[in-house]
């Protein structure tokens, strides 16, 4: 069996690096530096390209980044979205896999996003039992992380004084917008209708 041409090896290497989080090119933007050296690899053209599989910081990217000098202020941004696992992270991921199902691609398994589905089940379940048959039984659940922080205690009340469900999101543009209206300050929560929100109206897996 022959080994794989240089310009496979390539590809696969030019890949795997822009599927890293955090990674700060695209596929595009690589082979253009490609052709800055001395290496006569030719790039792929669009009808010899087989689909490829989607990020979501690939997609985060290309919604944000307006420029060049954007990259490292928008992966700093990336990072911080994904160790929050925040709405907008979520929202990237489910984004992802749509387009990976529109270019014919279904989730691979053990895929990060079924990993997350399992386990939003199993919070689910953990959340039921503790709270059957009690008082709290009824009121609604929080699923993410970091109870105490207050963006989310933020988000969390601004969702039920909108009327929307804890499992709905707030678009980037509008959370900016309501955050200004009602004078949000990311590091305190005191005296506010948000404070401790979740604690006080939700339930949530202890000591999440």
């Amino acid at each position: 069996m022959p080994g794989k041409s240089t310009f496979s090896k390539t590809q696969d290497i030019i890949t795997a690096l822009c599927n890293v989080d955090g990674f700060d090119y695209d596929e595009p933007q690589m082979w253009e530096f490609l052709k800055q050296t001395d290496l006569k690899i030719k790039e792929p053209s669009a009808k010899s390209s087989k689909p490829r599989r989607t990020t979501a910081y690939s997609l985060f990217l290309k919604e944000n980044k307006k420029g060049m000098d954007d990259t490292k202020e928008l992966s700093e941004q990336w990072k911080k979205m994904k160790t929050d696992e925040d709405e907008d992270y979520q929202k990237y991921l489910r984004m992802a896999e749509e387009k990976d199902k529109e270019n014919g691609l279904e989730p691979a398994d053990g895929s990060k996003s079924q990993s997350q589905t399992q386990e939003k089940k199993l919070l689910i379940e953990l959340i039921n039992t503790r709270v059957e048959g009690t008082e709290d039984e009824d009121k609604p659940k929080f699923l993410g992380k970091k109870i105490d922080s207050v963006v989310n205690n933020y988000k969390e009340w601004k969702k039920s004084e909108l009327g929307l469900s804890p499992e709905s999101t707030i678009s980037r543009d509008d959370l900016k917008k309501y955050k200004e209206d009602d004078e949000f300050d990311p590091k305190n929560m005191d005296g506010k209708d948000w404070d401790n929100y979740i604690r006080n109206n939700m339930v949530f897996v202890e000591d999440i």
